[in-house]
């Protein structure tokens, strides 16, 4: 019952703030570092990858494990290195030992050392044990860094790892997302830069916008996505030339017992080639040239061993030596944040032009297929990923630490597994991979890689033809990855399993990637299957285990158990238990763990989009439905049925009360006639519940006719399965077929009402299918939400049209793009999208033009015979499949017939679609302008396509406990408590970042809403610090471009701005505002938002012409996007009327000011401070205006010098002023109440001491509310 679920979440809360109340009083909870800790300079991705693992196991001693708690505690260590110098580091003595090599690996003498041990007093120590826990270790401890013999591990570890340092990373590596990276474009901006010269800074930067971001301009530069100066950034010059392994590995058997290694070849920038050897000691250069091969020193030279391969480069490159050091230096200088790699690949849908550089290492790695990425590490070992997943569920959850612990594990393991499924996926689809059913129908084929199974998003063996074949086949993969979602949220304290699961889009084919369940592969369907059905509801089997552990599973994700026949006959045929759909299949694994798999028909089916049989209410036939479609897998969201059975149990509670008030009623009036006692007995109150209960029950549909059950049936429309005959299928049915009217109703109307009042306003196709995801509305009713969209609101219709465009398109590419040879892939992708792009008439088929090349009888016909789907695509058959699909999965029609024509009915930019189109299909293009109108010739060719990179689907782990606090600080800020709002998200920062590592978008998401806080408790240092860190997380885990990324460049301005970072700011709104241009172009709300700072800024710097500009198109796009006349329209007014009165237009800054005027007495009314200030301000740009006029007519007359025609008494404002204005403009409204005392609590003077330039007024006791105005 959801009262029930209200309850467990309060619980839950509240036990997570006992431990953030123990956290601030006990020193041993989980925090972030203290400020100049290793942990904040370390250079990995997850602090957490050792978890879970037997190196992990061992940082408990015995002594923990029996109950002795040593106190966290600051200790200084002293380290000792080989050459004798030493440095002192800082470190909390509940880290492991690991972070000192962290340590090591960022500091610029000993980044290069990898293959040595720290020991303390001659003996060497475990790197995974807490350093609490070793023995003798304590507070001004010197440990000694004491090198150690190379093996073959070792020295191919340190061989990639000078490599690695030898060179920056490469951006085309970046946007391919290449070892975790993503592009990045705060590290170039220069934040917080004070130190450099004044002069100097205001000569290389110029406050004025970019053409192409002026209001009203119709350029779209897709080259300016990715800045010169970015690229610049990376180009330093390499240390080398190239390093690799020489030809005459491996050491003979002679020389291995002399201690060679390896050998290796270095190719100087003075283009000089070195021989090397490594032996045990480390590596010397040895006698080899180009004609001979001697791995033994030169002849009468001495031999020197380096143990660091560097140290030998170094001293036989002076170039080396310095462009290393340099290299180092600037890698150091990046943020840390822009190193980390990423939770889950990034792609880039632009690129910057890259140029292929020599390494041979690299070479090597690429061009075997059959790596992992672990092989250096952990050689002759694989992942066993099931097992490591269903280990990390399985860990104890008694109490904080515990499941921050296990929620790290999860998190880190899953995350591996994602991106090693997306390597997979690739290399399947390269066919690099060998099915392990090669003789069978290439569709059907199974793969097996990295001990994760890979299979097509086929029908196979026919199992879907009932059911819409391919259409149906590749649907089930996105409906089993919902159910994977719901019971992974649901069986925590459970003994249910279900599989590591992924989805891979790629050149087409959509491969889903799952661990394998042991044992699965050395038995037969039939003989592994104990619940479920394998042959679509013929035959059901079930079992009492399953029983019972799907018990609570079912309550919470509201599925009714119900009973059907098993399908068998004679005495053999008995009625069966099933609290799923037959569809779902239990198997108990060789590891004796209770799995649950094809979770597609976990919730009810779709009737809307089933005419066979013929269900729907009366709303929904008047709304057109049912609607045939491709397949026949259609099923309601887990989020809808959340939101039905709330609605319905709200109901339910509503019609009761007003039952028990009128029976009540009746019956005292009743007592009163007869002279009895008014009050009622107990049995009659018992008596006025239960009716009550059964008339709401009853109402609401519930199963149960006395109390409120709402629950569903998957199978209750199946015919395949036979139902036992106590099942009620027609109150089940009519449950589904009411779920189907609400989100009709109730959720798409109440969806399209938030969309036209801008409380949500996503900017792009993937931000509203996320919103209608989040409101349990399927995308399938795109259409359907098309129909019903306003037509005057410009932003909304453009960002439907779009979105039903690109997804109808997806499918048509996804098609012809099966049938795509490997080399004609960057061919096909830039024809399809020139003919998706192109100007009415603009594009042909590729194989159009040999009908006038070829002279031969018959030419014409051959070259047809050989031409690919694709390459027969024009531009008309494109856009004619496109309103076919539109038609088949949206139930719209769509009569446009081009780009153009979608521009004109449905404002759609063609840049838009464009940037759409190719994050969706995963297509990634040259970052550079194109002709996006051209006719006659197609716009993009096959140098201009990049790469075609996987779109992923996935279920994402969270840091729950984490979030529980993020959600009540965010009550708390609500209700102005901002010290105690503060204090909650603080420490949700610092459970996330235990359980994420240092990058993550919720993180960005979390440190979004500390730094607002930081900077209305008058903190805007650590504000800035906070949204900086916001910033390039959203860059690096959402993409450059994405909407996240464009709010937190705004936010990152107000703060900029806040600090006098002024040019700074200007920057980031600038980017904001190109960058949004391109996604949604210049009608979007959030542009009124991004134009209202960026005139207030260039108003405080005196371009007064600029700043009229850009404020009048912030308030031409609020009125044109329905926004009312509010605070920010007459404090924007306010600034333009000042603009306008500098420049001498006092008309006009009349105007703004009245607007203003009218704007504050309907708010206020006229008595309010503010609205007195405006009408002052009215009287005097009257005076100044009759003055102004009184001198033009002296000037012609020619009694006064031109010169004196300035405006008179032009008052800049305060810096306070302007921030004022800004915090309203982005959401901040600061509301002063005094205390009806007349007092002043000291604490909250103190939370706005020192903060002149914000808007605060001081001697008043301050209720701050936050406006959050998001993206979404």
């Amino acid at each position: 019952m959801p009262a029930t679920t209200v309850d467990k979440k309060k619980e839950e809360v509240v036990e997570v703030g006992e431990a953030v109340a123990a956290a601030s009083n006990d020193s041993s909870s989980v925090v972030l570092p203290v400020k100049g800790s290793p942990k904040e300079n370390r250079d990995s991705g997850h602090e957490s990858s050792e978890a879970g693992t037997p190196d992990a196991e061992r940082a408990m001693t015995p002594e923990m494990k029996e109950g002795e708690v040593i106190e966290e505690a600051l200790y200084i260590l002293h380290i000792e290195l080989p050459s004798g110098d030493k440095f002192d580091v800082q470190v909390n003595n509940t880290e492991m030992l690991q972070e000192i090599h962290q340590v090591l690996l960022e500091r610029e003498g000993t980044c290069h050392r990898t293959c040595y041990t720290l020991q303390l007093e001659g003996k060497p120590l475990d790197h995974f044990t807490e350093i609490r826990n070793v023995p003798g270790l304590k507070n001004e401890s010197t440990l000694a860094v004491v090198e150690e013999p190379y093996t073959l591990r070792e020295a191919r570890i340190h061989v990639r790892h000078v490599r690695d340092l030898s060179r920056m990373p490469e951006q085309g590596d970046a946007a391919s997302a290449v070892d975790g990276m993503s592009l990045s474009y705060l590290p170039i901006v220069g934040l917080g830069e004070k130190k450099t010269e004044k002069g100097e800074k205001e000569k290389t930067f110029e406050g004025l916008p970019p053409e192409y971001i002026l209001p009203g301009t119709k350029d779209r530069s897709l080259a300016a996505v990715i800045p010169t100066a970015a690229i610049a950034a990376n180009k330093t010059p390499h240390a080398l030339k190239n390093l690799g392994l020489s030809p005459f590995n491996p050491p003979l058997p002679s020389r291995k017992m002399k201690g060679d290694v390896l050998y290796l070849f270095v190719d100087t920038v003075e283009k000089k080639r070195v021989h090397v050897t490594c032996c045990t000691q480390g590596f010397f250069v040895n006698g080899s040239d180009e004609n001979t091969f001697k791995p033994t020193p030169s002849s009468g030279q001495k031999t020197l061993i380096y143990h660091s391969l560097v140290d030998l480069i170094a001293s036989v490159s002076p170039i080396f030596k310095r462009n290393f050091t340099t290299l180092i230096k600037k890698r150091a200088d990046r943020p840390i944040l822009d190193r980390l790699p990423t939770p889950y690949p990034q792609f880039a849908w632009l690129a910057p032009p890259t140029e292929p550089v020599e390494d041979a290492l690299r070479a090597d790695d690429a061009t075997q297929p059959h790596r992992v990425g672990i092989e250096e590490h952990l050689p002759g070992q694989i992942r066993d990923w099931n097992e490591e997943l269903q280990t990390t569920g399985e860990m104890p959850r008694g109490n904080l630490n515990e499941r921050l612990v296990r929620d790290r594990s999860i998190f880190k393991i899953h995350s591996d597994f994602i991106s090693a499924s997306v390597k997979g996926a690739q290399a399947v689809i390269e066919g690099n991979v060998m099915a392990i059913n090669p003789a069978d129908d290439p569709k059907t084929h199974m793969y097996i890689w990295n001990n994760i199974f890979f299979s097509l998003g086929f029908d196979v063996k026919d199992h879907y033809k009932e059911f819409g074949g391919d259409a149906a086949a590749f649907a089930a993969t996105s409906a089993d990855l919902q159910g994977v979602r719901a019971y992974s949220s649901v069986c925590d304290d459970t003994k249910l399993a279900t599989l590591g699961m992924a989805i891979v889009d790629y050149r087409g084919f959509r491969v889903t990637a799952q661990s394998i369940i042991p044992g699965i592969l050395e038995r037969e369907q039939e003989q592994s299957v104990v619940y479920g059905s394998i042959d679509t509801g013929n035959t059901v089997v079930s079992s009492d285990k399953y029983h019972e552990l799907l018990d609570k599973a079912a309550k919470e994700l509201k599925m009714l158990p119900h009973e059907v026949w098993n399908g068998k006959e004679g005495e053999e045929a008995v009625k069966v238990k099933l609290y799923t759909s037959f569809e779902t299949k239990g198997i108990i694994g060789n590891d004796s763990r209770y799995y649950v798999l094809d979770l597609l028909r976990t919730f009810p089916p779709d009737v809307h989009y089933l005419p066979e049989l013929n269900a729907v209410s009366e709303s929904a036939r008047e709304a057109g439905y049912p609607h045939a479609f491709p397949h026949k897998l259609v099923s309601f969201r887990h989020e809808l049925v959340n939101s039905f059975v709330e609605s319905r149990y709200m109901t339910y509670v509503r019609i009761a009360t007003y039952h028990i008030q009128m029976m009540a009623k009746e019956r005292k009036e009743k007592h009163a006639t007869d002279g009895t006692d008014a009050q009622l007995s107990q049995e009659e109150a018992a008596a006025i519940n239960a009716e009550a209960m059964k008339k709401a029950a009853e109402a609401v549909h519930s199963l149960n006719p006395d109390d409120f059950d709402i629950r569903f049936n998957a199978d209750c429309f199946s015919t395949t399965v036979k139902h036992a005959e106590e099942e009620n299928l027609e109150a089940q049915r009519r449950l589904v077929i009411d779920c189907g009217e609400f989100l009709l109703t109730q959720q798409i109307p109440g969806f399209l009402n938030d969309l036209v009042e801008c409380s949500i306003a996503p900017v792009d196709g993937e931000g509203l299918v996320e919103q209608m995801h989040a409101r349990g509305i399927n995308v399938r009713y795109l259409g359907h939400v098309a129909k019903l969209a306003p037509k005057d609101i410009t932003w909304l219709r453009a960002l439907i049209g779009s979105e039903l465009v690109v997804r109808a398109a997806k499918h048509v590419f996804r098609a012809l793009f099966q049938s795509v040879k490997a080399e004609k892939t960057a061919s096909a992708a830039a024809h399809l999208l020139s003919c998706l792009l192109a100007s009415e008439g603009g594009v042909d088929s590729v194989s159009e033009p040999a009908k006038k090349k070829s002279g031969k009888k018959g030419g014409v016909r051959a070259r047809a015979s050989t031409a690919s789907e694709w390459e027969m695509t024009s531009q008309k058959s494109l856009w004619k499949a496109i309103g076919e699909e539109a038609f088949s999965y949206y139930n719209y029609e769509l009569t446009v017939s081009s780009a153009d024509a979608l521009l004109e009915e449905w404002g759609v930019q063609k840049t838009a679609l464009l940037r759409r189109m190719c994050r969706a299909f995963g297509i990634q293009l040259l970052a550079k302008d194109y002709n996006l109108s051209t006719s006659g010739r197609p716009i993009f060719v096959e140098d201009d396509v990049q790469n075609v990179f996987p779109v992923t689907k996935h279920r994402e782990p969270e840091a729950n406990d984490a979030k529980r606090l993020f959600q009540r600080g965010s009550e708390q800020m609500a209700h102005g408590k901002l010290k105690e709002a503060y204090e909650y998200i603080a420490e949700s920062v610092n459970l996330m970042t235990s359980v994420y590592g240092a990058m993550h978008g919720e993180l960005a998401q979390a440190l979004r809403s500390l730094a607002r806080l930081s900077y209305i408790l008058g903190d805007p240092q650590d504000a800035l610090a906070q949204q900086h860190r916001a910033a390039i997380m959203a860059e690096r885990c959402y993409g450059l471009d994405h909407a996240e990324t464009i709010t937190e460049y705004v936010n990152l301005a107000h703060m900029s701005f806040s600090n006098l970072l002024v040019p700074t700011a200007l920057k980031l709104l600038y980017r904001a505002r190109h960058l949004l241009l391109l996604a949604a172009g210049e009608s979007h709300p959030f542009m009124s938002t991004i134009d209202g700072n960026i005139g207030v800024i260039l108003f405080a710097v005196q371009e007064f012409d600029l700043a009229c500009k850009f404020i009048q198109s912030a308030e031409k796009i609020a009125a044109a996007s329905g926004e009312t006349k509010r605070l920010k329209s007459a404090l924007l007014n306010h600034v333009m009327a000042k603009a306008h009165a500098c420049r001498g237009d006092f008309r006009t800054a009349l105007a703004a000011e009245k607007e203003t005027y009218t704007i504050y007495s309907g708010l206020f009314g006229v008595e309010h401070e503010k609205t007195k200030e405006s009408n002052e301000c009215l009287r005097q740009l009257t005076q100044q205006a009759v003055q102004f006029q009184r001198r033009m007519q002296d000037a012609s007359k020619g009694t006064t010098n031109l010169a004196q025609l300035l405006p008179i008494n032009a008052q800049q404002p305060s810096l306070a002023t302007i921030i004022d204005v800004l915090n309203v403009v982005n959401g901040i409204i600061v509301f002063s109440i005094r205390d009806p005392s007349g007092g002043e609590k000291e604490e909250e003077g103190e939370a706005v001491e020192g903060g002149e330039e914000k808007a605060a007024i001081e001697g008043v006791k301050e209720d701050v509310i936050l406006e959050e105005e998001t993206l979404d």
